[in-house]
């Protein structure tokens, strides 16, 4: 039988971003951050490293909630799990993944890449 982890869902988070890093400190608890509503999610993604980032655009809470405690059931090397619905972090986050074959000029503002993405997709 497989072991369950103990997975904590954090919805609040404190007025200074450096404090998550406590909340987040046990070690036998997993986490998963449901940034959903929050209005500063790229502050968060600077703060923490998501082992596991999901852009939700359509699920309701729970059901978000449940296909990243899923996910991190399922993998052991999955400490951390995060929600957004903010298209930007995503794309921010996706862009820290890349190779290093891959180049964004300096000048680019990242928080366009989102949009120069869709139109890219359109044509």
């Amino acid at each position: 039988m497989k072991n369950k982890k103990i997975i904590e869902v954090i919805n609040r988070f404190p007025q200074t971003l450096k404090d998550i890093r406590r909340m987040t400190s046990e070690e036998n608890v997993d986490y998963i951050l449901d940034a959903s509503g929050y209005s500063q999610p790229m502050s968060l993604l600077a703060q923490v490293s998501p082992d596991l980032l999901v852009l939700n655009l359509r699920l309701s809470r729970n059901a978000a909630i449940n296909l990243v405690g899923s996910n991190m059931q399922d993998c052991v090397d999955l400490k951390m799990g995060m929600i957004t619905r903010d298209a930007s972090a995503f794309y921010i986050s996706l862009c820290n993944t890349l190779d290093s074959a891959y180049f964004i000029d300096r000048s680019f503002s990242l928080e366009s890449i989102s949009e120069t993405v869709s139109k890219q997709q359109l044509n």
